[in-house]
């Protein structure tokens, strides 16, 4: 038992319990025989980080684990998201979350990044026994084991069950924690999901459309060119707002074209201020998005101003084609140019299954009380914030725009790139906001979002909820949130 001095510490007001036991212990703890407990040790208080104990394993058969239990506990849990196709542990995310007083738990999804990069880890073989498996602890089932183990390891250090459990990730781990409300929403009560990929096979089918047609070739945008381009569409539209601020704040309203609004060069010349036929074609395709020979959409194009007219990172997509989305895998001799638009689709849906986060349906989180503030960058990049919508009003459509609501809102960044940076107020404390929702009911309406430059903030703009937009109310600074009303109004 800890020395009664060191039991309780009194932290911006909260009174955080120390655990009564000690944590080496829990290296000696049965959690069940698929679960390997490899190290438990105090990690020792720094200038940056309160003391934690800090517990490593595996849960079979490969999905590796991290668990920090802070020595004052704010008394919740909360876990955090990968990124890219994960392989590693967010160690400096769980960090965050202990600076806060946080339990946190973190998963590698089951793969080694360094050993099996990309989606290679579930290629077949006979060094690779455990492959279909692989995809499931990837796609949905590490998460879920590693959250149940984090929740036992919590209540037999501290003696006591989370009283709140939150879920933080963006792109792979907003995906994540969409899958997470869709198949076990009882593992959390809040839920923070950013820029989620989740239509993660559509988004690899969408770079093979895209670098088909914008990638080597004479389609190829070049630096100059994409420059041009992000000229000619802010030239369009910034100013739809009534302010011409570097920030596209609806680009839902923009009608921006490439065949209409770009110049074209002359004849067969590719001049600085001009584009040729092929690079306009090219354009057309990769704001349109991927169809099918018969004009279906299979996956939605970029909004105005998120592309600068590269077809995005196709080395994922191609490993992804190669080992990950078909039965039988093709493997290593795999052509982008052999995908079909009209027939591969289907072979797709086997993997669909497991590693996509696209059900509708969150009744089950509504139910059990729990709150989700999904957010997404609008001029991200590579991970449309197109699918976050077209997902959102799915979800009203299912469940109905009043129900949904009442759990479940989505903020569009103007101007944010992919979970961060860019032009926009992408600076948010989205976590706080969800704690509000789910401790206090206080549901968010509008969010006030920062532009931060080398440590100093010079712009704050609302955020607001989805399908609001921000706009000015006539007077006072543009770089100030509180001259902002977020309004429906002309939408």
């Amino acid at each position: 038992m800890r020395k009664a001095a060191l039991s309780c510490l009194l932290v911006s007001g909260v009174l955080l319990a120390a655990p009564p036991k000690k944590c080496e212990d829990l290296a000696h703890a049965s959690f069940g025989t698929d679960v390997k407990i490899d190290s438990a040790a105090i990690v020792p208080a720094t200038d940056k980080l309160r003391e934690y104990c800090e517990v490593r394993g595996v849960i079979w058969p490969e999905n590796h684990f991290a668990v920090k239990l802070p020595t004052f506990w704010n008394a919740r849990f909360e876990m955090v998201g990968n990124g890219g196709w994960a392989g590693v542990l967010s160690l400096a995310a769980m960090d965050t979350a202990v600076r806060d007083g946080y339990a946190a738990a973190s998963t590698d999804t089951g793969h080694d990044a360094q050993k099996e990069p990309g989606a290679i880890f579930a290629y077949p073989g006979p060094n690779n026994p455990n492959a279909a498996r692989k995809i499931i602890d990837h796609g949905y089932l590490a998460v879920h084991e590693t959250a149940l183990l984090a929740k036992k390891l919590i209540r037999a250090y501290y003696d006591s069950d989370p009283r709140y459990s939150y879920w933080v990730g963006c792109s792979t781990g907003g995906r994540q924690g969409l899958m997470e409300a869709q198949r076990y929403p009882e593992d959390f009560d809040g839920y923070v999901v950013g820029a989620p990929v989740l239509y993660l096979s559509g988004l690899q089918m969408k770079a093979v459309w895209n670098y088909r047609a914008a990638g080597p070739g004479p389609g190829e945008i070049s630096p100059q060119k994409s420059e041009l381009l992000t000229q000619a569409v802010y030239q369009k539209c910034d100013g739809l707002d009534g302010l011409v601020d570097g920030l596209i704040e609806n680009p839902a309203a923009c009608d921006f074209d490439p065949v209409r609004d770009l110049a074209v060069c002359a004849g067969s010349s590719d001049g600085a201020s001009c584009f040729t036929a092929p690079q306009i074609a090219a354009l057309k395709k990769v704001y349109d998005g991927p169809r099918d020979s018969k004009g279906k959409q299979l996956f939605p194009g970029i909004p105005a101003g998120a592309g600068d007219g590269a077809p995005g990172n196709f080395r994922l997509a191609d490993t992804f084609m190669k080992f990950m989305a078909f039965d039988p895998a093709p493997g290593p001799t795999w052509d982008y140019h052999s995908f079909n638009f009209d027939t591969d689709i289907a072979r797709l849906a086997s993997i669909s299954l497991r590693i996509d986060a696209t059900i509708p349906d969150l009744t089950a989180v509504k139910m059990r009380g729990g709150k989700i503030i999904h957010y997404h960058g609008y001029s991200d990049p590579g991970v449309t914030a197109k699918m976050s919508i077209n997902y959102y009003e799915a979800a009203e459509k299912t469940m109905g725009q009043a129900e949904t609501r009442d759990f479940y809102r989505l903020f569009l960044v103007p101007g944010m790139f992919h979970c961060g940076g860019g032009p926009g107020c992408g600076n948010v404390d989205w976590l706080t906001a969800a704690v509000n929702w789910v401790e206090k009911g206080i549901a968010p309406t509008m969010l006030e979002g920062a532009h931060v430059e080398a440590g100093k903030t010079t712009r704050t703009r609302p955020i607001c909820a989805y399908p609001a937009v921000a706009r000015y109310r006539g007077t006072g600074s543009i770089d100030m949130a509180e001259n902002f009303s977020c309004t429906t109004s002309g939408l």
